[in-house]
């Protein structure tokens, strides 16, 4: 289930950040904004772009261990516990923050090239 929300929220992200970034180059009120917009916009899709490469990355760690035959089970310890909770939800986590360390990324170097008004 998280993983559908992950869609949603992707999906969302990228037509919302397109819809805004469009009215500020088009809307000559916004158009001091478009500097924001777009770097906000391809900074916070570089961090869901992130954020899914970390979550992954961590289900590699389940995957390493499969065989065809199998074996005799793994005894589960507390890092098992603490990986599986972050493959479940992990992707709405690290989703989440990545866009949202994105986008501050984006605001900070969009303020750094900006002139002030």
């Amino acid at each position: 289930m998280p993983y559908a929300f992950i869609l949603f929220e992707a999906v969302m992200f990228i037509l919302v950040g397109a819809a805004v970034t469009l009215a500020t180059a088009f809307l000559s009120a916004f158009r001091h904004l478009l500097g924001f917009a777009w770097r906000m916009w391809l900074w916070g899709s570089v961090g869901l772009i992130i954020g899914n490469v970390v979550v992954l990355a961590l289900q590699l760690y389940f995957l390493t261990g499969i065989g065809i035959t199998g074996g005799p089970p793994r005894h589960t310890d507390l890092l098992s516990l603490f990986l599986t909770g972050l493959t479940l939800f992990g992707p709405l986590l690290f989703s989440s923050l990545g866009i949202i360390l994105g986008c501050l990324y984006g605001w900070r170097l969009a303020r750094r090239r900006t002139p002030a008004v």
